[in-house]
């Protein structure tokens, strides 16, 4: 999932301040609930998990603080160099990248040429920035990432939920059945291009999925999400995403919890989100429960040579 960064999927960039100077989190009281042990906090996972229908399909992404927002890490960059992040920039960019990357000699071998959605997946595996989000299907993943970050310890964190059942799903390798005019005029980049196209029309995100993975990718449960940024960005914690107003699903969970109701439907009907605040007191006592109990720590979600090189650990004198 990425290199240039220990914990990349807890990665997010601080919202700012407010205008009278303090700090302002993006995860408010419309957006997220705050469970005060590990029990609480537990609980609220499996309700979340089955409460919304047994056919919902979740993705789960670890951030270390309040103070952080799902943000692409091509966002930020472009934001860090004082570059709008709009849709315009981030395709020119993107494309720019993907240009730069052949011309390396990368994306290519003796089976052919990777796709330009393969590509960027690559790209953001080794720390280069681009639109795709890491997520993954395990919710015990993605709380690790919310409380394994040392630096962060005494922030609390977000474990973020969104129900994506009805999210597209675009293949790193993609299945082409048949041959049209676009595909044989842009064979590599044919099925994102279009995949950025009916989200844009759509107003809804898609998910990546990738093909070949890798032993992060595959013990992490790794994929990515990502969306066509809109023209216009309403104030929610997923920055770039075309926002809806049935997208929190805060009001309904505390409205089932309410009710007692535990089964809405066979699936949730559209994509939602909801984050968990884990305090500093919560993550302390979770993390060795996640190591001990569900084998969550450093080397098992970086078993690869790059985790083990940026693992932490004291060097000393021989006796």
């Amino acid at each position: 999932m990425g290199a240039e960064h220990v914990f990349e999927a807890g990665q997010g960039e601080p919202t700012g301040s407010s205008g009278g100077g303090e700090n302002r989190s993006p995860w408010d009281k419309a957006w997220a609930r705050s469970p005060q042990s590990p029990e609480e906090l537990w609980a609220e996972i499996g309700f979340l998990s089955f409460a919304l229908g047994i056919e919902t399909k979740f993705v789960w992404r670890g951030l270390p603080s309040t103070d952080f927002e799902v943000k692409s890490s091509l966002a930020r960059r472009l934001s860090e160099q004082g570059i709008e992040p709009t849709e315009a920039n981030l395709r020119f960019n993107e494309l720019k990248a993907i240009k730069a990357a052949r011309e390396w000699g990368l994306g290519h071998s003796q089976y052919g040429y990777a796709s330009d959605l393969h590509l960027l997946a690559l790209m953001q595996h080794h720390g280069i920035p681009t639109r795709l989000i890491d997520v993954t299907y395990n919710p015990l993943t993605a709380l690790w990432f919310a409380c394994a970050d040392p630096g962060l310890i005494d922030e609390p964190g977000v474990l973020v939920s969104m129900a994506v059942s009805d999210a597209p799903v675009i293949e790193t390798v993609p299945v082409l059945p048949e041959q049209t005019y676009g595909s044989m005029e842009d064979p590599l980049g044919f099925d994102y291009s279009q995949a950025l196209e009916s989200s844009a029309l759509n107003r809804q995100p898609f998910l990546v999925q990738p093909v070949v993975r890798d032993p992060r990718m595959t013990a992490q449960e790794g994929l990515f999400i990502t969306a066509s940024v809109p023209d216009q960005s309403d104030a929610t914690p997923l920055w770039g995403f075309p926002y809806e107003a049935n997208w929190t699903l805060l009001s309904v969970v505390r409205e089932m919890k309410d009710m007692g109701v535990t089964i809405h439907g066979d699936r949730w009907p559209s994509f939602g989100t909801l984050g968990l605040i884990i305090e500093p007191d919560v993550k302390r006592k979770i993390l060795p429960i996640l190591e001990h109990s569900f084998n969550r720590s450093h080397r098992t979600m970086y078993p690869d040579l790059s985790g083990f090189g940026t693992h932490r650990f004291d060097y000393s004198e021989a006796n």
